[in-house]
């Protein structure tokens, strides 16, 4: 089969270039994770000597380097190829240079310490420019940040990831379901992020953080007037979302009498603002989240059932995190990176017991415990890697072991099985044959350290 949906541009092609060897290696490996073709120099003249030989996309640049700076890199970028964006990347006090950076032709600036997700929103936009566009519709040449940030090594995150791509370009009802912590609103930004509306607003709002009546002016608005207080006009998140997608989390909180309200809008796509009689008409994309059961909550009085078969077109589950500890060192890799760059430090490293605490902990809290974790490690250490030191003390408290995954001893059992005895081997050998380097055994095998770390853990292969 073929047609537009089989076309697909090359990667989008990025330079790094930072004095810091750790900086090139935190930038490179976020940016290959989201589909880039990366390479990196650590000097400007190193820089400046690639410019001649091949053509980037995207130049991410520290501006004070010692010898070729910054801006020399970026004056050989727009003399060889002018469509070329360049950010800079420097030191809060020298923002008066990056503005004439700017004049120079940068495509913008940010400051360190940084968040990783200011650079990724940055680029995103340079990369969503260059992607070509037919007359009907745009052509998919990469995944969007959010969707491979959500993403694990877990079978239960592959297959979440594929069912977000196949429902992400219809504009049906979505309604993500999971306990709290496990990232349902970062599912909702990956299938608005994957669909054709993703250039248009994502409007998000709690709907358990507000009283009914805040609550529907919250959604619809309200005119002048309509109420003590309602000094003027307010445009709702409905008329905000337009063309674009709302999130609704906690919907099993909404009063019924606003069930009734929001069911008009699935079903019309009409409403009127609170104390108004014009109707106004919206096109709006509606993902809701839950980590309430709907179904008891229908069969006790508390929520539509009409309503919750709206919502419920398609539906999404996200399991906890103790259901899918395969996703435990990709998410440790990404939090390292995260704060490493937001604290200005150099952290991108886990002790072998601290793999084992964070496997045997049931992790309550699911990822956003891991990820407030991972903050106050990183706070903490001292040099470049999180030891038990830096943990707090429920962790420490945690105790027992996870059992190993034996490998079979025969030719029964299924494809898990045989995939765990075969990757169980072949981890092993590289192990025996690098005399149990960790470092040199992962390069071997293609896998980040912490990876590594965690499958011998799950092997029992200490």
């Amino acid at each position: 089969m073929t047609g537009d949906s089989d076309v697909h541009a090359p990667a989008p092609r990025m330079l790094v270039v930072d004095d810091k060897a750790n900086m090139r290696a935190l930038l490179e490996t976020a940016f290959v994770e989201r589909g880039f073709d990366v390479v990196t120099a650590s000097t400007g003249e190193e820089a400046i000597d690639l410019l001649t030989d091949q053509p980037f996309d995207v130049i991410l640049t520290d501006l004070n380097m010692p010898g070729k700076s910054g801006m020399d890199v970026l004056k050989a970028a727009k003399a060889a190829t002018p469509d070329t964006e360049v950010i800079i990347i420097t030191a809060y006090g020298a923002i008066d240079i990056a503005v004439e950076a700017m004049r120079l032709g940068a495509h913008d600036f940010i400051t360190k310490p940084f968040k990783l997700n200011d650079v990724e929103r940055k680029v995103d936009k340079i990369v969503r420019r260059m992607q070509p566009q037919t007359s009907a519709h745009p052509i998919q040449t990469w995944i969007h940040p959010s969707v491979q940030h959500f993403v694990g090594s877990s079978a239960q995150s592959r297959q979440l990831m594929k069912m977000i791509m196949r429902i992400a370009p219809s504009k049906s009802a979505v309604l993500i379901t999971g306990p709290s912590g496990v990232g349902k609103e970062l599912v909702a930004k990956a299938i608005h992020e994957a669909s054709p509306r993703r250039d248009r607003p994502f409007i998000a709002l709690n709907c358990a953080a507000l009283a009914p009546g805040i609550l529907e002016s919250e959604l619809f608005g309200h005119e002048k007037g309509a109420f003590t207080g309602a000094a003027a006009r307010r445009i709702g998140r409905f008329e905000r979302a337009h063309t674009g997608t709302l999130f609704l989390d906690e919907v099993g909180e909404i009063d019924p009498a606003i069930q009734t309200k929001l069911l008009r809008v699935l079903q019309q796509g009409e409403f009127e603002r609170v104390g108004g009689s014009e109707t106004l008409r919206v096109d709006v994309r509606i993902v809701a989240a839950t980590n309430r059961d709907l179904r008891e909550a229908i069969a006790q009085g508390g929520f539509r059932e009409d309503f919750y078969y709206r919502l419920n077109v398609f539906s999404l589950h996200v399991p906890p995190l103790a259901e899918r500890r395969d996703d435990i060192p990709v998410l440790i890799d990404h939090f390292l990176r995260k704060f490493s760059m937001e604290l200005n430090k150099e952290v991108y490293e886990v002790d072998d017991d601290v793999i084992g605490i964070f496997l045997n902990y049931p992790w309550p809290g699911n990822v956003r415990e891991l990820e407030n974790v991972i903050e106050r490690a990183v706070v903490l250490a001292e040099g470049e890697r999180i030891t038990r030191d830096e943990l707090p003390p429920e962790l420490l408290r945690a105790d027992g072991q996870l059992p190993s995954i034996a490998a079979p001893r025969d030719s029964a059992g299924s494809l898990i099985e045989h995939t765990d005895r075969l990757e169980r081997e072949l981890i092993q050998g590289a192990l025996e044959k690098f005399r149990w380097n960790r470092t040199k055994a992962a390069e071997h095998l293609g896998l980040k350290r912490t990876t590594l770390q965690y499958k011998i853990k799950k092997y029992g292969l200490e």
